[in-house]
């Protein structure tokens, strides 16, 4: 499994303290017969390491950029990531 950095988002102005969300794509390799790859992504609050991930959301790699692109521009927080990526689904 490998993990692509994506982007950072600096939340700081909109809840008052530190906080940045760091976003990545995590790309995993399914066996045989399948023999692709699985995309899922990932956000990281930096300053507590607070992490959460959902992986194997789909195997088109033009379809998990279109989703991390959203979730910089949201700026997601791990908290709601899972929700975010359910109803994106």
């Amino acid at each position: 499994m490998r993990e692509l950095y994506i982007g950072q988002v600096d939340l700081s102005n909109q809840i008052g303290r530190p906080a940045t969300c760091e976003y990545r794509v995590i790309v995993r390799t399914l066996p045989p017969p399948l023999a692709c790859e699985s995309y899922g992504v990932s956000v990281t609050l930096v300053q507590t390491g607070e992490r959460a991930q959902v992986e194997d959301i789909t195997v088109r790699p033009e379809r998990v950029e279109e989703l991390a692109a959203l979730l910089v521009a949201g700026g997601v927080t791990p908290c709601t990531l899972r929700d975010i990526v359910e109803d994106w689904l």
